[in-house]
């Protein structure tokens, strides 16, 4: 049984590396929880078990919904739900115990009713879903990903006791909070995914063809920049004579443009890095060990450069003469935090002005 759970968890990890640690850190809290409330190593065995389950469900979730670098939409959500059903349907005909396949069944249910698959409220949720939707949840408040900063320990145990009632069992809040109080962040084994495979994968799917990162990672990287509260540079370009050039000599020139520019900012303002090494940073929320600038492609024809730091304005300079000698015309935005923008709003709301609302069309 164990073999087969390793398994599942396993082709878990090759789908997503997060769920695996997610799942590893919210076992490690049930259990420590579920020895504050006094229960038996055959229950704690059982909550181990369930804790492995739970999400198992997620390798049938498509990749584009699964690992989407920010927050799902409704109708998103709506499928991620599945998760729950799904995991059920991979291991029901395993010789799994009842106790933990109601883990995997109503982890996701709320003490007030408001949950789901089911809607089931109270003591209607079998106990060991209720200790490891708490420690499910504290491990998500507490960790960090590339569309959200991580809340404190102090921050998170706060939530807990404010959704007392609501969304957990307040007899066992009082639990948990004092056994989680008194840990420190687990660690979990490293990822057993070769890491060039990752890059191949992570590649095709947020490596642009102009050779910039595709713009879905900018805003969640734009926002993680912010949420470090340190010295930064953002710089917006724009091709002004793009479509002129569509129209005159065909997309395939205008392809060549985008590349071209790309390349002028590569050499201009970026070190040189495999830009597959950053995509996979920015998945597994390491923004912050990105030392070199990264392009991204935010339009049609408008790519923006975060760097890490306070470059000099001839950087940018530099690729306006590169493009200008092939007759292309480039204007430019640099925004500097904290001295010109302050919020990531404020970011925003310039971004959408320097481009004409473009931005807000490709990110519709």
């Amino acid at each position: 049984m164990l073999k087969s759970l390793e398994l599942l968890l396993t082709l878990l990890e090759y789908r997503d590396v997060y769920t695996r640690g997610h799942t590893d850190r919210g076992i490690f809290y049930a259990t420590k929880i579920g020895e504050s409330l006094g229960l038996y190593e055959r229950e704690l065995d059982l909550l181990r078990i369930g804790g492995m389950l739970h999400d198992v469900g997620k390798i049938a979730i498509p990749d584009v919904i699964l690992l989407k670098p920010g927050k799902l939409t409704k109708e998103e959500f709506e499928v991620m739900k599945l998760h729950v059903q799904l995991g059920y349907e991979m291991v029901k005909g395993l010789d799994l115990p009842y106790e933990s396949l109601e883990v995997l069944l109503y982890h996701q249910e709320k003490y007030d009713g408001t949950g789901y698959p089911y809607g089931l409220k109270g003591q209607e949720i079998p106990l060991l879903a209720r200790i490891y939707t708490i420690a499910d949840a504290f491990e998500a408040m507490t960790a960090r990903r590339i569309y959200k900063t991580a809340k404190t320990w102090e921050q998170a145990l706060n939530e807990l006791e404010e959704l007392a009632g609501l969304q957990f069992d307040p007899d066992i809040v009082g639990y948990a909070i004092k056994t989680l109080r008194g840990l420190k962040h687990v660690e979990v084994n490293h990822s057993r995914v070769n890491q060039e495979i990752e890059k191949i994968r992570w590649s095709f799917q947020y490596l642009d063809p102009t050779g910039a990162i595709k713009g879905d990672l900018f805003l969640p990287t734009l926002k993680a920049f912010m949420d470090k509260r340190e010295s930064f540079c953002l710089t917006v370009f724009d091709i002004k004579n793009l479509t002129q050039i569509n129209l005159e000599r065909g997309w395939e020139a205008g392809n060549e443009v985008l590349k071209h520019l790309v390349k002028a900012i590569n050499i201009q303002c970026c070190a040189s890095y495999d830009i597959r090494d950053i995509i996979l940073r920015l998945m597994k929320e390491d923004v912050i060990d990105i030392t070199s600038p990264v392009v991204f492609r935010i339009g049609g024809d408008e790519f923006a450069v975060i760097a890490p730091y306070i470059p000099p304005e001839e950087k940018v300079l530099g690729v306006i003469k590169a493009m200008k000698d092939i007759n292309i015309e480039i204007d430019y935005m640099r925004l500097e935090y904290p001295s010109v923008i302050s919020t990531y709003q404020e970011a925003i709301n310039r971004i959408f002005a320097f481009t004409k609302n473009k931005f807000i069309d490709f990110y519709r």
